[in-house]
């Protein structure tokens, strides 16, 4: 189900980034801390007939920052992010419309980012995102994202 900041959200990243149109990228889902991103399998193809490594990394990407952007809406905050390191691993072929989740951290982290942002306007936080089943991820991404506040 789709939220108006969800659909807003995408209307942006397809205005801002029309990579992320190209990609067929559509927000599926944010609760509990929770982004679900979808993208059709047939925009983002190799030439074995499984998904592009590029766009596996793109998605994950986008995920993590969409995750991002939800909460700092929600906490009323105004900031840019940008990915500054990332890392992926690609653990079997995926075959399938692209489900890609990025759940924030449940050990305290969000929290200190949060503070240290509002606090000195700037903070990195380390995300983590998959594609495919939880029990079962085709592809495991890591991006360190770093944001500065940006007051009203």
């Amino acid at each position: 189900m789709m939220c108006s900041g969800l659909a807003a959200l995408e209307l942006r990243l397809h205005r801002e980034v029309p990579l992320t149109r190209h990609m067929g990228i559509r927000l599926d889902e944010y609760r509990d801390k929770e982004l679900v991103i979808r993208a059709d399998l047939a925009a983002n193809l190799n030439i074995h007939g499984t998904a592009f490594g590029g766009s596996l990394f793109s998605v994950c990407a986008v995920a993590c920052w969409g995750l991002l952007h939800l909460s700092f809406e929600q906490e009323g905050l105004e900031a840019h992010t940008v990915l500054g390191e990332a890392s992926i691993r690609y653990l079997r072929p995926v075959r399938e419309d692209l489900r890609v989740s990025c759940r924030m951290p449940e050990d305290g982290s969000f929290d200190v980012f949060l503070h240290r942002l509002q606090r000195g306007g700037k903070a990195s936080i380390q995300l983590r995102a998959t594609v495919g089943r939880q029990d079962e991820p085709a592809v495991e991404f890591r991006g360190e994202y770093a944001a500065q506040h940006t007051p009203g």
